[in-house]
């Protein structure tokens, strides 16, 4: 084991607010807060509020770690579960350090912001009816974000989504395809996109916005358990 990566578990104070995403066998990744306990580095624990561990977890499921250090430092690493202790603690073994750069196939983050959509039909002579929705983004990555919506969207071609970003605050347009739609209450409609070809600049803005929030929610986590 590289000792950089038992000095970056080692370098995580003891009770300090994490947040794991949890990647299954079918892809589908799941992201929770815990507290960061010390085992011997490169081997910790994580602790769960009660009934936040999901119910099928497996061993063989991916990790990914963001925590900080004792200087305020984030730190990103992968690590495999090693041990399911009890339904409240897991053991892991911290495995690879990870640059905030090559997080876009884990970090989804729950953000908050304006989104649209906008669809023109390119064919006149086709029954489509151009469309025009507003609503409220729930998560996003730089694959896809998950969106509260006021109508249904039924189009099954591409898209064109108009995302306003608020940290740095940006506005990016880019392609979408509709991957699933849900009926809530009050006629809203939870709707996820897939990303169409989204551009290195867009994909940089939506990763600093994940950051940022993700530092807001560790430091809120923070100064509630202070």
């Amino acid at each position: 084991m590289s000792v950089d990566i038992i000095a970056i578990v080692n370098a995580i104070p003891d009770s300090q607010p994490a947040s794991v995403t949890m990647t299954d066998s079918s892809g589908t990744r799941r992201q929770l807060n815990c507290v960061f306990k010390e085992s011997d580095a490169p081997s910790f624990f994580l602790l769960f509020a009660p009934g936040t561990i999901p119910d099928d977890i497996q061993k063989s499921w991916r990790c990914v770690l963001i925590s900080k250090d004792t200087d305020g430092e984030p730190i990103t690493f992968s690590a495999k579960i090693t041990d399911l202790a009890s339904n409240r603690v897991i053991e892991l073994v911290a495995q690879k350090s990870i640059r905030p750069e090559d997080l876009r196939e884990f970090f989804r983050v729950n953000l908050r912001m304006p989104i649209e959509i906008f669809y023109e039909p390119e064919d006149s002579d086709v029954d489509e009816q151009p469309i025009e929705f507003k609503g409220e983004t729930v998560d996003i990555s730089q694959t896809g974000v998950l969106s509260i919506l006021s109508d249904e969207c039924k189009i099954t071609k591409p898209v064109s989504l108009e995302l306003s970003l608020p940290n740095p605050a940006e506005t990016i347009i880019c392609s979408g395809n509709t991957i699933r739609c849900k009926r809530l209450k009050k006629n809203r409609w939870l709707t996820s996109f897939h990303f169409n070809d989204l551009s290195s600049r867009s994909r940089d803005l939506i990763a600093k916005n994940c950051f940022a929030a993700q530092r807001k929610q560790l430091r809120e986590n923070i100064e509630t358990k202070s």
